[in-house]
């Protein structure tokens, strides 16, 4: 009874072990091959998340930030960015430069770690009286960090980071084209590499007017890759009565969000927007697991 009992004593370690290489194993394949895309869902408010060329001169300063928590049965996986953009006018008609930063981290459990950060360039000019066009290349590097563990040791490593990319843009309608991970780095955080393949975007938008005071934007993204089956994001955002919002978006079957906010609420000379935005992933789990977005955007 002794021998039994002292066997099952220094077998759970080992068992508590296993379970846990394996469980950051799969953690490991399923998230860090994530991409921003993937991460944000609110794309079409921060089209600088895939694409660092300029859409909007409507302001000289914005600020956006971004928190995202796991509500379901994934625990300790939180995302949070914030990006600040200038404008900055020329001597030349409808011709502007943009300068801007983004910083974001995503916490991956409570071992995993990933940051990023950029500084951004970007131009705008008129083509016509009716087309825009504006390019931009962002800059900087990545960080994975794998902390310590029962398990083993932790470690991290970093690298170059970079993209850049195109935006056509008319009265109501934007397409554009834009490489991500461009340095295609090899991080080596801990025995294992990791490598960053290049991704490639396209996104669309269309804005219809269908009521006096309503608009309807509908827009879509896809991301390429060497390695991996392309996603997609499909989308409806209405605007009501210039200061609502209320959209619903897809992606590639695997997650449907549910958008709400306000926008253009104006005070001391800013203009703030909130958009929280509800995501529920279709999982094989019996309880499917979600996140709760919160979007908040202050420009001059």
């Amino acid at each position: 009874m002794y021998k039994i009992l002292k066997s099952s004593i220094l077998l759970k370690p080992v068992i508590g072990i296993i379970f846990l290489l394996f469980g950051s194993t799969l953690i490991s394949y399923a998230q860090l091959n994530a991409t921003v895309f993937e991460d944000f869902t609110q794309t079409i408010n921060n089209p600088y998340l895939i694409n660092p060329a300029a859409t909007d001169t409507s302001y000289l300063f914005k600020m956006r930030i971004n928190a995202i928590d796991e509500l379901g049965l994934i625990k300790y996986v939180n995302r949070f960015y914030v990006d600040m953009d200038k404008r900055i006018g020329t001597s030349r008609k409808n011709s502007y430069h943009f300068v801007g930063m983004q910083a974001m981290n995503s916490k991956i459990g409570q071992y995993i770690s990933r940051s990023r950060l950029q500084f951004r360039y970007s131009w705008y000019t008129q083509l016509s009286r009716k087309a825009t066009l504006s390019a931009g290349l962002s800059l900087g590097f990545i960080n994975y960090a794998f902390l310590t563990t029962q398990g083993g040791t932790g470690g991290s490593d970093f690298g170059p980071d970079g993209m850049l990319g195109i935006h056509y843009i008319r009265e109501n309608t934007t397409i554009g084209f834009a490489v991500q991970q461009i340095f295609a780095s090899v991080l080596i955080p801990v025995s294992q590499s990791f490598k960053l393949n290049r991704l490639y975007n396209i996104d669309i938008s269309q804005r219809f007017r269908i009521a006096p005071r309503i608009k309807l934007t509908a827009y879509g993204v896809a991301q390429f890759s060497g390695q991996t089956n392309a996603n997609y994001s499909i989308g409806l955002m209405s605007d009501v009565f210039e200061y609502v919002q209320i959209g619903v978006n897809n992606f590639s079957l695997k997650k449907t969000s549910f958008n709400f906010g306000v926008q253009h609420i104006r005070f001391y000379g800013t203009e703030l927007s909130i958009m929280t935005t509800y995501s529920i992933y279709n999982s094989v789990f019996p309880t499917p697991n979600s996140t709760l977005e919160l979007f908040m955007a202050l420009q001059l």
